[in-house]
């Protein structure tokens, strides 16, 4: 099972304003839990992902947060539900860590939150 490692400090959650958190803030010097996933196992850097709200925006090719459908490439359901998850305003921190961390799970990868 492949660990992705979340530094709480460097973690955008809970929506800003009306739009989705960017895979990487480079204002803030943060990024949501897929932008820290990306960064981990397709060991870009966190500029490429700078400014990108979803995973098909980084992912040329399928990968275990995409998919291909009749009109394009898109977020799978997985990606989906963790953006959701990540970008709710109506949980706590400690709902928000174990539902990804149930959620990743289930897609065979472990989520360490630390700091």
């Amino acid at each position: 099972m492949k660990t992705i490692r979340i530094n709480r400090a460097k973690w955008l959650r809970g929506s800003v304003g009306s739009s989705y958190n960017s895979l990487w803030c480079s204002e803030r010097q943060a990024g949501c839990c897929l932008g820290h996933a990306i960064h981990q196992t397709a060991k870009c850097s966190w500029n490429d992902l700078r400014d990108l709200t979803t995973p098909p925006l980084y992912y040329s090719k399928p990968s275990f947060l995409t998919k291909f459908e009749p009109y394009g490439f898109t977020s799978n359901h997985f990606a989906d539900e963790a953006m959701s998850i990540n970008d709710a305003n109506d949980i706590s921190e400690e709902q928000r860590e174990n539902l990804l961390t149930a959620l990743f799970a289930e897609n065979n990868i472990k989520l360490k939150f630390y700091n």
